[in-house]
């Protein structure tokens, strides 16, 4: 049986976009792009991840406390959970490469001035605005990847794209290591740029160098042609057929004159005739149909799992260095995880700036970096076992394991034990993220999906922000309450998963 792709049915000169990818071939276009898409993502994840060993090292300077933290550890999410849906739904009017760039190249420049801010305020509201920058890069990227790839082959370059995420999570423990190992410090005037402000620098490189490699590319051909742009959409197919083969389109076609088919229409030019409010009047009636029957309440449990999923992952990933640094200075080695977070830490003073201290162990480092490998060993194996177990089970489990591992922390007092239960307890719900995100795609109709998915991740997000600002109040003077408030959620993704309809066979 022969693919839908191997011939052209359309006639002579009318040729289907896919069906000439899949004459032009798999090559540099989509190598170059999947690598431009992982750099792009290195950045917008360390936008946020970085954050959490910042706190650390910029508390002396800034004499943040605990509650403070949470704030500045929330800031860019913030920024990314109220910019990413309206970003989307922009993405479509002009142009996701230009979305990508602007977000990418906004978001650069907002992290460069941040080196150079020594108000903590400053520092949260500029990080807010990069957050919205990065929103602008989480909501056209996969997008726009897929769209340069042919069906079979945009799963699996997105999987490989969302990888890059676990590989973030490596980076900025290693990079922050390397930087912030040394005890320097360059005084211009007033002002002291210490380590931890390179570590900025460090963060927006990877994407920096994505967005200047992206500058060569073209706009996306299928986005193009569902905007009836159809001269712009077959310069763009010349392109990568000249890039990928080094032959002109004409020759790869074996045709003088071509024609693409056009696409079928993005939608609602959101940006026509439209200001401020009119725009997100248009967003406000394009998401209603996701609340309609008779998907309408199975979208609204799956909102409600991936907030928890995302509350006690990624909320806990980004106190993670806090806990551990905090533990690695304690003398008794053979108490809980809240006995050692229960003795009062020195606050920063003005009056007792000695009594500050901003040393990061190396025990941090290494204990995060071992949650970043868990993390990309934990996708390897997903991958492996989601047909033959079915999704809904994986889910389950892996939740079911997180929970347990949340009930345990509470007595473990050994630190290897430590460690093992917190990376199961970051690294399980982490990962069911993903499982969720494919059964939200089979739960409502194809022309709500994109929506869908925006939607969700939007509201995850807000569960990051709840979060971290949550175990900012709570940790130390409630450390087990704290703890348990993170499991009763993780507890209730497990009976929202159960009621869900979700496939056992992907």
């Amino acid at each position: 049986m022969h693919s839908s792709l191997e011939s052209n049915t359309l006639g002579a000169n009318v040729w289907d976009y896919d069906l000439v990818l899949e004459k032009i071939g798999y090559g540099k276009t989509q190598w170059v792009l999947l690598l431009v898409s992982g750099l792009l993502t290195i950045t917008s994840v360390a936008a946020q991840q970085a954050m959490s060993i910042i706190v650390i090292a910029s508390q002396c300077e800034f004499e943040t406390t605990q509650a403070e933290k949470g704030v500045m550890m929330a800031a860019s999410v913030t920024g990314i959970f109220l910019s990413t849906y309206i970003w989307g739904y922009i993405s479509d009017d002009i142009g996701r490469r230009r979305v990508l760039l602007y977000g990418n190249f906004a978001s650069n420049a907002l992290q460069f001035v941040l080196m150079f801010v020594t108000s903590v305020w400053l520092f949260n509201i500029i990080n807010l605005l990069v957050g919205i920058s990065v929103g602008a890069v989480s909501a056209a990227l996969y997008a726009y990847l897929s769209e340069f790839n042919i069906p079979r082959h945009r799963a699996v370059a997105i999987n490989y794209s969302t990888m890059f995420v676990s590989v973030t999570a490596i980076y900025v423990p290693a990079t922050a290591w390397l930087v912030l190992s040394s005890n320097w410090a360059i005084t211009l005037g007033d002002f002291v740029f210490r380590p931890w402000r390179l570590l900025l620098l460090v963060s927006l490189l990877p994407g920096f160098i994505g967005g200047l490699i992206l500058l060569y590319y073209p706009e996306s051909p299928k986005l193009l042609l569902s905007q009836e742009k159809n001269n712009e959409a077959k310069e763009a197919v010349a392109w990568i057929s000249k890039f990928n083969r080094g032959k002109s389109i004409h020759q790869v076609l074996n045709c003088d004159e071509f024609t693409l088919k056009s696409e079928d229409p993005v939608g609602e030019n959101l940006l026509a005739e439209s200001q401020g409010c009119g725009i997100l009047s248009k967003i406000c009636r394009a998401t209603i149909p996701l609340f309609h029957k008779p998907h309408g309440f199975n979208f609204i449990l799956c909102n409600l799992a991936l907030f928890g999923m995302f509350f006690g992952s990624n909320g806990m990933q980004l106190w993670f260095p806090e806990i551990v640094n905090r533990s690695s200075g304690a003398e008794n080695n053979s108490s809980t995880v809240c006995e050692i977070l229960s003795v009062p830490v020195e606050q920063p003073n003005v009056t007792e700036t000695l009594n500050c201290t901003d040393t990061i162990s190396s025990k941090t480092y290494i204990d995060n970096l071992i949650v970043g490998f868990a993390f990309l060993i934990g996708f390897s194996i997903q991958g492996l076992i989601l047909n033959p177990l079915g999704r809904k089970n994986v889910l389950l489990a892996a939740l079911a394991v997180a929970t347990l591992s949340g009930v345990l922390l509470h007595f473990m007092e050994s630190p290897t034990g430590v460690l093992v239960l917190f990376c199961l307890y970051i690294l399980l719900p982490g990962l069911s993220i993903s499982i969720m995100i494919g059964a939200i795609v089979d739960l409502v109709p194809t022309h709500l999906r994109s929506k869908a998915v925006s939607f969700c991740m939007s509201l995850g997000r807000l569960g990051i922000i709840a979060a971290t600002n949550l175990m900012g109040v709570m940790l130390q003077p409630y450390c087990n309450t704290t703890f348990a408030m993170f499991t009763c959620t993780l507890i209730v993704c497990i009976v929202i998963v159960h009621y869900l309809p979700i496939r056992n066979s992907a």
